[in-house]
């Protein structure tokens, strides 16, 4: 399994980067799929965030029962991605587009799939801007998140897709390398209890990441328990995530350095910003791993095999 270093904040002050980066030693990974701000900082701009804890093996299943069911050509509701500064579909309008299927490779996902989150967990949610080292334009994103859609596995992957303007293939391969459609899977094992969510220490360790995306708790806190109990919400606050990214949001990034031969971060980059939701930096080894690995998936649309 690839290290996690997830989305993670830069900190501006240079005097608390540095005691940030002694106090680091010890943490955990702090990857995208779920992290936030300080933690970034303990890194300097030439460097990546690595991390210390690996993930659990992720489960890839038999053939479920209905495979032999899944259609030969999977519905998709849109051919592209959405330039930065597009003007993005209602969540209406995104509904209106999924192409229906009974098709269900997981069924284990049903009750997930059909729960959403309350009017107060949505409420709950903290704006998106300088402390999670994003531009406050990004709060405008965080606003449209509902996480209020039901339906099967692929078909909420087809709405978030269209939600924030992605294909909904990338949002199916990128499924396929955090969880294998698994809302169930857990990740980044760790034995730091300040890491644990709430009731999920085991008395040795606990995992961070939850969901189809794998998003970090302790970076994300007020994502949860959304992003465990809900399909939908998992599914659109990830991309969220990323489509601030993509558009130039993340500010925090400007301040790395990628590797040799790679550009700077800037708006309209979707690998970069994928990259970034693994590693937390911009370009670095972990998130060319990461880029390669969701590439591979989707030039072989995994999902589509007989047995998946």
């Amino acid at each position: 399994m690839l290290k996690r270093s997830r989305y993670l904040v830069v900190v501006q002050a240079v005097t608390l980067a540095v005691m940030l980066l002694l106090s680091a030693c010890n943490a955990p990974s702090t990857g995208q799929r779920g992290s936030s701000a300080a933690a970034i900082a303990t890194s300097s701009a030439t460097s990546a965030a690595t991390g210390t804890a690996t993930s659990s093996p992720t489960a890839e299943p038999a053939a479920t029962a209905n495979a032999a069911n899944a259609p030969k050509t999977l519905p998709a509701n849109s051919t592209g991605t959405l330039p930065p500064g597009a003007a993005l579909p209602s969540e209406a309008t995104c509904a209106a587009r999924v192409q229906r299927s009974s098709w269900e490779p997981r069924p284990a996902n049903k009750a997930a799939n059909s729960h959403v989150p309350t009017a107060a967990q949505i409420a709950a949610m903290k704006p998106w801007g300088s402390a999670m080292g994003m531009d406050p334009r990004a709060d405008a994103l965080r606003k449209q998140i509902t996480g209020n859609f039901t339906g099967t596995t692929d078909e909420i992957l087809q709405w978030a897709a269209c939600k924030w303007g992605f294909s909904p293939d990338v949002l199916r391969a990128d499924a396929v390398v955090e969880s294998y459609w698994q809302q169930s899977q857990r990740g980044d094992y760790t034995s730091n209890q300040q890491y644990c969510p709430p009731g999920s220490w085991d008395g040795a360790g606990c995992f961070q990441s939850y969901g189809l995306f794998q998003i970090k708790w302790y970076f994300f806190k007020d994502a949860f328990p959304m992003a465990q109990t809900n399909s939908a919400f998992s599914a659109e606050y990830a991309y969220g995530i990323l489509r601030a990214c993509y558009e130039g949001w993340a500010t925090y990034l400007k301040q790395g350095t990628p590797v040799s031969g790679y550009p700077s971060y800037r708006a309209g980059d979707l690998w970069g910003c994928l990259g970034r939701w693994f590693s937390g930096w911009w370009y670095t080894q972990d998130a060319l791993q990461y880029i390669a690995k969701v590439k591979t998936t989707l030039a072989d649309k995994t999902w589509k095999s007989p047995n998946f």
